[in-house]
């Protein structure tokens, strides 16, 4: 009896001292996968760079005067329509831009003043400007612009002498000064808001007697792309 509990003591220790040799029991060891962490980038701004076509509506104010007489001889005025696309290129915060516009209505006075006994109307139509702009991108939405362009348009004149009636046109050319503002609604859409001043300076064939110019107020939207 005494022998075998020996026997089992034995055995025990001698197992002990094995497994304590192999370094004792190990513990299996989990490697962890990499959690991949999104990174949140800054959205980037808006770029003025590229193409747009749109529209606005004009509201026109036009003046022709005649060398001798007080005031103005006629006032075409109204409100009308024109298309307009161009291209703009973006330098940090300066813009630059080309476009082109054309007005689809027509500015008209009515018969008006007396001109060695003629009253006299004037009618201002297809007006179209070609125009170079120069703008700040104040922020990422809003750009200030300056533009300077060439504009043409098909002048009338209509007269009376209260017996007669008769008509005559001329194609009236002149520089345009503006100064306008756009803000970008979208990426793709944008809204502004401008005013022209137009001096064509002397009617043809008038000798300088006769004189026209036209201011325009717009408010238009551009499709960007």
């Amino acid at each position: 009896m005494m022998i075998k509990r020996f026997a089992a003591l034995a055995t025990s220790v001698a197992l002990t001292a094995t497994a304590a040799s192999a370094g004792g029991p190990v513990t299996p060891v989990m490697e962890a996968e990499p959690v991949a962490v999104a990174v949140a980038l800054p959205a980037a701004a808006p770029s003025w760079t590229g193409g747009y076509l749109g529209g606005n509506l004009s509201f026109g104010d036009g003046e022709v005067t005649a060398e001798g007489f007080d005031g103005a001889l006629a006032e075409p005025d109204g409100a009308s329509a024109a298309i307009r696309g161009g291209y703009d290129w973006q330098f940090g915060q300066f813009v630059l831009g080309l476009g082109a516009e054309y007005n689809v209505g027509k500015y008209k006075s009515g018969l008006n003043g007396d001109l060695g006994g003629l009253d006299i109307g004037v009618e201002m139509k297809n007006t179209a400007t070609v125009f170079g702009r120069v703008g700040y991108a104040v922020n990422d939405q809003f750009l200030a612009y300056g533009l300077l362009g060439h504009t043409r348009t098909k002048g009338n004149v209509f007269a009376t002498d209260g017996e007669s009636f008769f008509t005559e046109g001329r194609t009236l050319k002149g520089t345009t000064f503006g100064l306008g503002g756009e803000y970008r609604f979208t990426p793709r859409v944008s809204g502004y808001a401008e005013y022209n001043h137009t001096d064509f300076g002397s009617v043809p064939d008038t000798d300088g007697e006769l004189k026209a110019k036209l201011g325009q107020i717009k408010l238009g939207a551009n499709f960007r792309f």
